[in-house]
């Protein structure tokens, strides 16, 4: 009898442990519709109920929804909260900027500018300083005879990002008399408020406040692209 009791009591403290050590969480995302990945899987939207193994510290989790901001966060086994709440960010960068998608692929990409028949050399500089500054408030630099232009980065926070665009202007030799120039918008984003540059990346995108940039280019210098 001593022995059956015994072994109970051993039976009873191993399922304790179990239950202790294998913890289940129920993880909610807002909005429904967003996608749960675990370790790099689809598991579910909007909900995942996940049960910790005894040698589970923590799981990874990523969360993403089509016009939100990505989340990746860390669960802990030893959370005590039984259930998990987490509300993905609107992803007001893409909604104040343009892309390929929009038909506007220009970001981070040198293209041509050819001066209509007419212009001097003074007057396309002048119109492309106009162009510069009307946009960007700091020139870091302004070569007249080397035909370059190039301006100071611009800073532009979102909840949760940061976007940061800068112009350049190169001269570019060409074989007839036209006058050429290369122009590229930078574009670069980052996970936060971080003004470091080893946080930005670069972004296939333009905030729209930039997309005149083209129209101008386009109607004061002449033609290309």
């Amino acid at each position: 009898m001593k022995k059956l009791l015994f072994a109970l009591i051993l039976i009873m403290g191993f399922v304790t442990s179990e239950t202790i050590s294998a913890q289940t969480k129920t993880i909610y995302v807002t909005p429904e519709e967003a996608k749960i990945f675990y370790n790099g899987h689809e598991v579910g939207n909007g909900t995942y109920q996940i049960k910790f193994r005894r040698t589970d510290d923590f799981a990874v989790f990523k969360f993403e929804a089509p016009g939100y901001i990505t989340k990746k966060v860390k669960v802990f086994r030893t959370n005590p909260n039984k259930t998990l709440t987490y509300t993905l960010l609107r992803d007001e960068a893409m909604a104040n900027s343009v892309g390929g998608e929009d038909g506007v692929d220009i970001a981070n990409k040198f293209f041509v500018v050819k001066a209509k028949s007419g212009l001097t050399e003074m007057d396309v500089w002048k119109r492309l300083m106009n162009i510069a500054i009307n946009h960007f408030e700091n020139i870091e630099t302004m070569d007249k005879d080397a035909g370059w232009i190039k301006t100071a980065w611009v800073y532009d926070d979102f909840p949760g990002q940061t976007v940061r665009t800068k112009l350049e202007i190169r001269s570019q030799y060409s074989t007839d008399d036209e006058l050429t120039y290369k122009v590229k918008i930078y574009s670069e984003i980052s996970d936060g408020n971080s003004k470091k540059d080893e946080a930005f990346t670069q972004y296939d995108r333009v905030l729209r406040k930039y997309n005149d940039i083209i129209t101008e280019l386009q109607t004061t210098l002449g033609h290309g692209f």
